[in-house]
């Protein structure tokens, strides 16, 4: 019996927000909900991790911008201590910056504060099935994501063998001299490949080269 009503307890949301009014908004929207039910809400991450320890929630709606403690910040704590905690992101930013900072945090949903009842809905019962859910509006930032890695991925498919080769002696501290006798080339053969590894790489220096070949994992350390 205790196991049957167990699994049919409903989802806890938590409601972290500063503005009273939009706070207070956002829990009477949750009570009219059938399929979850309002846990607490609380004014900053640092009430909320206190709240969490003694009235835990399943998921949290959580704002950026908050007093004492902020929405990153509360997240990287929650993580340690409530892993199986899934974290919603509400918010009015929307820049690039912010919703990959938080994708990393490892959020379950990012959403923006002009989601109305219908769409607050649709993105607790999606999250709540599994599902990491985005508002429409930032749908640009995972189109631009997409473009870089694909960009990313076509400037690696460009670099020869030959390239890749000399990227390393150039990581291993080689002159041009010392890699044309070890690869058995002229210097003006590895000064040409240079040259098109900076082209390709869009990089100004060895300094670049070098921070670009880490960076995609060509450089062996």
């Amino acid at each position: 019996m205790n196991q049957e009503h167990k699994s049919n307890k409903l989802p806890r949301i938590a409601v972290v927000e500063d503005h009273t009014f939009y706070r207070k908004g956002l829990c009477l929207a949750i009570k009219r909900f059938k399929f979850v039910e309002l846990a607490f809400d609380v004014p900053n991450g640092l009430e909320f991790l206190e709240a969490q320890k003694c009235n835990p929630a399943d998921i949290a709606l959580m704002d950026i911008m908050m007093p004492v403690m902020d929405g990153f910040n509360t997240i990287t704590e929650a993580r340690k201590l409530f892993p199986d905690l899934k974290i919603v992101i509400l918010t009015m930013l929307e820049n690039d910056e912010y919703v990959q900072k938080f994708v990393r945090a490892g959020i379950q949903g990012y959403l923006l504060k002009n989601i109305d009842h219908d769409g607050l809905e649709k993105a607790l019962k999606s999250v709540i099935s599994g599902h990491i859910y985005f508002s429409e509006e930032l749908m640009g930032f995972f189109s631009r994501k997409i473009l870089e890695d694909q960009n990313t991925s076509k400037r690696l498919a460009e670099l020869t063998t030959r390239e890749k080769e000399i990227l390393q002696l150039i990581f291993d501290g080689y002159s041009n001299q010392e890699i044309a006798n070890k690869l058995f080339i002229s210097i003006r053969t590895v000064t040409n490949h240079r040259y098109n590894l900076k082209i390709k790489t869009s990089s100004k220096n060895t300094a670049g080269l070098i921070s670009y070949g880490l960076k995609n994992k060509i450089l062996k350390e």
